[in-house]
């Protein structure tokens, strides 16, 4: 039984065994050339950059999509449409979670 206002997981959720992402971060981070002080990521970023000024299109997107984000899209459609939201707050009062509705009107 969890007292109120207790937490039931005061360690919190427990950190994964690995993680791929952490093992190619310090992969980065490993120097290629002690006399430089050039990473892996740094030789990655610079050959990279090499394909994309070398006329590599995809590349040259990939930069600038990593950069400045990529461009919100539009998406059209001409249907009216219901959207239920339900928010939770993770209490466990009787209230229940608070729910919106709201219907959206494409002009058509």
């Amino acid at each position: 039984m969890f007292v109120k206002g207790e937490s039931g997981n005061p360690g919190g959720r427990p950190k994964k065994a690995y993680s791929l992402t952490a093992m190619l971060r310090d992969a980065g981070e490993k120097v290629v050339d002690p006399e430089t002080g050039l990473t892996r990521a740094q030789q990655l970023a610079e050959t990279m950059w090499a394909q994309a000024e070398a006329g590599d299109r995809q590349m040259a997107q990939y930069i600038v999509d990593r950069m400045d984000g990529k461009p919100k899209e539009r998406v059209e459609h001409s249907e009216s449409q219901v959207l239920r939201v339900t928010l939770d707050d993770g209490s466990d009062d009787d209230k229940g979670p608070a729910e919106a509705e709201a219907v959206h009107n494409q002009p058509g």
